[in-house]
C-alpha cells in the first residue's frame, strides 16, 4: 500500500545470477551457458556477455557508453541503502520483496534482465536461444516461490524459431505459473511480430488468456534496432535511450493493430511496457490516419481503425514520474494504463518511484487507483488477487 492506494506493478524485474544457465541449462546445451565480463569502466550490471562465438552487450563494450551507465548506477546507489545491500546479496528474491515494501508494491510482475539480455542477437541458433528461454523460466518459478502472493512472473520465449516459442510459452504458463509472456518488439532475424509465420504463436497466447507484454531490452544487440544508429556518436547513448523504447513499442502497436494480428486474435491482450505512454494519443491517432489513406489498397484488411483494437485489447505503461500523464488521460481516458517502477534498474525511481506517481499533479485519485491497481489487475487476470 502506498498513500492508501493498492499497488501492483506492471514490470519489475530481476536481476540474474551469472551462474543460473550453468544450472539450469539442460546437459546438450551448458557449453552455451553465458559468459559474463565486467570491467572496471562498466557498470556492474552491464556486462558483456558472451555466448559460444557471440558478444551481447553493445553499449558495454564501448567505453563511451559504458562510463555512462557506471556513472548512472553509482548515482542511483547514493539513493538509498538498500541498493548496496541488494547487490551484495544478488538481488535474491528476500532483498526484492523488501524493496517492494520499501516502495509501497504490494503485488510484481516479474521481467528478466539477463533473461532478455541473452537472447537478443539475431544470430543465436534457435534451438540455444530456446534452451536459454527454458531455463531462465525455470529459475523465475523457483525465484518467486519465495513470496508467491506478490511476486509473479511473466515468461520468456525466444522469436528465432516459432515452434519453440509456442512450446515454451505453453509450459511456462500451464507448468510454471507464468502469468504473461515477454514480447520481443523488434524483429528477430528479419521477422516482425506481423510476419504470417508468427501466427501460430499469437494463437497459442491467445488460447493461454495470457498477456503479450512487449518489453525492448538496452543492450542494443538485434541488427534491427534504433538505437544501433546512435552507438558510436557522441552523446549516442542519451539521444537512443530517448527515442528507442517508445520507437520500438509504436512500431510493435502498428503491426499488432494495422498488421492485422489483433483483428484475428480477439481475446489477445497486449501490453507495452518501459517505454512511457506521452506517445500513444499522436500514434494512435497518426496510424488511423495512415489507415485511412493506405489502408483500402493494403493486401491485408481490417474491420477497425487501429486505434480501436488498443481499447479493446492493449495497455501502455506509464513511467512514474511521467508528467505527460495528465494529457494522455485527458486524450484516451484511464482504462488502458498501468505503470511500473523498474526497480532494480539503474534508471529508475527507487525508492521513490510510487511516491512521486500518487503526487503527480492534474491525475485524480480515481484515476490514480485504476492505474496503481484495478488496471494491472485486468492486464494480468488477477482481479481475484487482494
Amino acid at each position: 500500500m502506498k498513500n492508501g492506494f493498492k499497488v501492483m506493478d506492471s514490470d519489475l524485474h530481476t536481476m540474474e545470477p551469472d551462474g543460473l544457465w550453468e544450472r539450469y541449462l539442460e546437459d546438450p546445451f551448458k557449453k552455451f551457458a553465458p559468459r559474463f565480463t565486467r570491467r572496471t569502466e562498466h557498470a556492474s550490471n552491464q556486462p558483456v556477455i558472451r555466448i559460444g562465438d557471440l558478444e551481447i552487450g553493445e553499449m558495454s563494450r564501448r567505453p563511451r557508453t559504458a562510463v555512462v551507465g557506471k556513472d548512472l548506477q553509482e548515482r542511483a546507489f547514493t539513493r538509498h541503502p538498500h541498493y548496496a545491500m541488494a547487490h551484495a546479496r544478488g538481488y535474491d528474491a528476500e532483498s526484492h520483496v523488501q524493496a517492494m515494501d520499501i516502495e509501497g508494491i504490494d503485488i510484481a510482475v516479474i521481467y528478466g534482465t539477463r533473461g532478455r539480455q541473452v537472447l537478443m542477437h539475431d544470430d543465436l541458433d534457435p534451438q540455444v536461444a530456446a534452451a536459454l528461454a527454458r531455463a531462465h523460466n525455470t529459475w523465475t518459478h523457483e525465484y518467486c516461490r519465495y513470496a508467491p502472493q506478490r511476486l509473479k512472473f511473466a515468461a520468456q520465449v525466444a522469436f528465432h524459431d516459432v515452434p519453440s516459442a509456442v512450446a515454451e510459452a505453453t509450459r511456462a504458463v500451464r507448468e510454471l505459473g507464468a502469468v504473461a509472456v515477454i514480447g520481443t518488439p523488434n524483429p528477430v532475424r528479419g521477422r516482425h511480430v506481423h510476419d504470417p509465420e508468427m501466427e501460430p504463436f499469437w494463437s497459442a497466447v491467445e488460447e493461454l488468456g495470457v498477456p503479450v507484454g512487449f518489453h525492448p531490452t538496452g543492450h542494443s544487440s538485434l541488427r534491427d534496432d534504433i538505437a544501433r544508429r546512435y552507438l558510436d556518436t557522441p552523446n549516442g547513448r542519451v539521444i537512443g535511450v530517448a527515442g528507442r523504447n517508445p520507437v520500438e513499442l509504436m512500431m510493435a502497436f502498428g503491426s499488432m493493430a494495422a498488421g492485422g494480428v489483433l483483428e484475428r486474435h480477439p481475446r489477445l491482450r497486449c501490453a507495452f511496457l518501459e517505454g512511457t505512454c506521452g506517445w500513444l494519443p499522436w500514434y494512435l491517432w497518426r496510424l488511423d490516419e495512415a489507415w485511412e489513406k493506405f489502408g483500402p489498397g493494403s493486401e491485408v484488411q481490417i474491420s477497425q481503425l487501429p486505434s480501436q483494437y488498443f481499447f479493446r485489447q492493449c495497455f501502455v505503461a506509464t513511467d512514474a514520474d511521467e508528467k505527460p500523464l495528465r494529457q494522455v488521460v485527458e486524450a484516451i481516458g484511464d482504462d488502458n494504463i498501468v505503470v511500473s517502477t523498474d526497480y532494480p534498474h539503474s534508471d529508475g525511481l527507487f525508492p521513490k518511484a510510487i511516491e512521486e506517481f500518487v503526487h503527480l499533479e492534474g491525475v485524480s485519485e480515481k484515476t490514480k487507483a485504476k492505474i496503481l491497481w484495478d488496471n494491472c489487475a485486468r492486464l494480468y487476470n488477477l482481479l481475484g488477487t487482494k
